[in-house]
């Protein structure tokens, strides 16, 4: 039996504790960040604070700067920043709870599980190890569901080590065997097991080979099952339950993690796919269970990894799904390549047929994200001619608007320039145009910022900034706090983390740490320290103050005005004509509250 599903009857569920904030408070403030960074960072005392190699990028020089004073640390590289919660999080690669876990037993501060437990939660958990070890079961008793998944090349070492089961072709067989064990059926429908109808309750999975679905850290949160026969659906899957979100989690990646934390991960899209790829020794693969990638998805991938190879099935489902998930994972800053499995085969058939060598030959010839989707433009036209031509060089600017860095811009211009003859400056003049177009209304309202790393240039929003030294101000004086909050209101701040921070500053809390303990996510602790690490600026005047405000809610206004044309304009098509009226009225309106900023 998996080794995942058997420990998990002693597992107390401390990733769901809700630890009290006075408990994280006291946490924080007996790790000293200076100590903590110490142990990872070789730092030299510069002046007030502390300087060291960064451990998030290739720093050459030092370029991490850590506050005693605040507990703040921030890279002037990379841009990260946090306080100790944040650094932990992201060297050991740990979610929040985690960090503040490990950060508790370095200081031996205890933490009761029993204290602050959630019993639904707990007890979803331990009906999901129930039913995977009765699947389990049901499968050893039933030698030809064994001989199916044998013939489907699997070993018998596999199917123990990934759980894999069977759930009987009964409409009651769990559910019975699940209130036996002193679980009702309100919680076993809670828990996406059973369904409900109007003669009761039923099992939802009956004559499938089931796929326990474990998260990260091994935990059994789903399921998954395949018919034997042509009936639909082929595979069924847990709904959302209070322990199973879709699109967050990545299926193997438990076992990935088992053996340390990866170089690169391949993403297939099923569960045999992955399976079979561990049998094989292919061990670094996960499965996203389903063919949308989700935002989700790629920042887990990139707790661990950087690189990331896609290997989608090559049918029209699978190319598209390839190309949402270049964007997605792209969009997290992660290197991208695109194993192309060729004769419409997926990597479980193409294994069967070919075997693993030939795969992992397929791995070796991975092109880059970015030359593959210029190569499958070009793949069905016909360059020679100039209609072909031209398509083929919109295609290419279209998948040129992905990438940031120009560098790399330029060198796929260049390519398409090989391929076509077309120059590349008329290429790039071509991007400029497309992006002018995308960005239209709000390019002014942007500043760039060089990254050092690569080269790689970010765009970060005006907005974003203004509202950083709003919040900035606020803490360092009392006076112009009060003026702020009469200007803006904290709902009007547009990034998230920084409303909720307006919030907090607003209530009157001031401590640097107690704000930060508020947020979980690392780009939320990272955005939220530099309110905190930004540069002082010295000379304040209402005048900037205003100018800061009126940046924010010009964004804000010039939205809502871009949302209401394109409302208007698809409404144009219709027959509703007092929709028109009404949404043409309030753009007015719009229009009239910028022209008064």
């Amino acid at each position: 039996m998996n080794v995942y599903v058997e420990k998990y009857n002693k597992y107390q569920v401390m990733f769901f504790m809700r630890i009290p904030e006075q408990v994280i408070d006291m946490i924080i403030q007996k790790n000293d960040i200076v100590e903590v960074i110490s142990e990872y960072v070789s730092l030299k005392r510069v002046g007030k604070g502390y300087m060291g190699v960064c451990p998030f990028h290739n720093d050459k020089g030092p370029s991490l700067s850590v506050s005693p004073d605040k507990q703040l640390f921030h890279c002037f590289g990379c841009g990260a920043a946090g306080n100790v919660v944040g650094f932990i999080m992201r060297i050991r690669n740990l979610e929040f709870i985690d960090a503040i876990k490990y950060l508790a037993d370095r200081v031996n501060i205890p933490l009761d599980a029993n204290s602050y437990k959630n019993s639904e939660v707990e007890k979803i958990y331990e009906i999901n190890i129930l039913a995977a070890r009765y699947f389990y079961s049901n499968l050893q008793q039933n030698g030809d569901k064994v001989k199916y998944l044998l013939d489907r090349g699997l070993d018998i070492k596999t199917i123990k080590r990934f759980g894999l089961g069977y759930s009987l072709n009964s409409y009651t067989s769990l559910l019975d065997y699940l209130k036996k064990k002193g679980y009702n059926e309100d919680l076993l429908l809670k828990a996406g097991l059973v369904l409900k109808g109007g003669k009761g309750y039923y099992d939802r999975f009956r004559n499938r080979i089931m796929f326990p679905v474990f998260d990260y850290k091994g935990r059994v949160i789903g399921f998954g099952g395949r018919v034997l026969d042509d009936s639909k659906p082929k595979y069924l899957n847990s709904p959302e339950t209070p322990v199973f979100k879709k699109g967050t989690n990545l299926y193997g990646l438990n076992f990935v993690l088992k053996n340390g934390v990866p170089n690169d991960l391949i993403i297939v899209e099923g569960y045999m796919d992955c399976i079979k790829l561990h049998q094989h020794g292919v061990i670094n693969t996960v499965a996203s269970l389903g063919t949308a990638l989700t935002k989700e998805q790629a920042k887990l991938i990139k707790r661990y990894c950087n690189n990331v190879y896609l290997c989608y099935d090559s049918d029209a489902a699978g190319k598209a799904a390839t190309l949402r998930g270049i964007e997605v994972l792209h969009s997290e800053g992660l290197d991208i390549k695109i194993i192309n499995i060729p004769k419409g085969k997926d990597p479980d058939e193409f294994i069967n047929d070919y075997g693993v060598e030939e795969f992992k030959k397929l791995i070796q010839d991975a092109l880059p994200a970015i030359e593959h989707l210029i190569m499958a433009a070009k793949s069905n036209k016909n360059l020679d001619n100039p209609r072909d031509r031209v398509m083929f060089i919109k295609e290419v600017v279209d998948i040129l608007r992905i990438l940031n860095d120009e560098v790399e811009v330029q060198a796929y211009a260049a390519k398409a320039y090989e391929l076509t003859g077309i120059a590349p400056h008329v290429i790039l003049e071509q991007l400029n145009i497309a992006r002018k177009m995308k960005n239209n209304n709000w390019n002014n309202s942007q500043y760039k910022r060089n990254n050092i790393i690569g080269g790689n240039i970010f765009i970060e929003p005006g907005y974003k900034k203004a509202e950083r030294t709003l919040l900035m101000f606020c803490l360092k004086d009392e006076d112009i706090k009060q003026y702020i909050m009469q200007k803006i209101n904290p709902d009007e701040f547009i990034t998230p983390s920084y409303k909720k921070v307006a919030q907090l500053i607003y209530s009157g809390e001031r401590e640097i740490n107690s704000i930060l303990s508020k947020f979980e996510e690392k780009n939320d602790i990272q955005d939220v320290a530099k309110i905190f690490v930004d540069e002082e600026i010295e000379e304040v005047s209402f005048e900037f103050i205003n100018g800061l405000i009126k940046t924010i809610k010009k964004y804000d206004l010039e939205k809502k005005i871009e949302d209401i044309k394109l409302q208007i304009k698809r409404l144009e098509k219709t027959d509703n004509f007092s929709e028109i009226i009404y949404l043409t009225k309030h753009l007015e309106d719009l229009k009239r509250q910028l022209a008064l900023l």
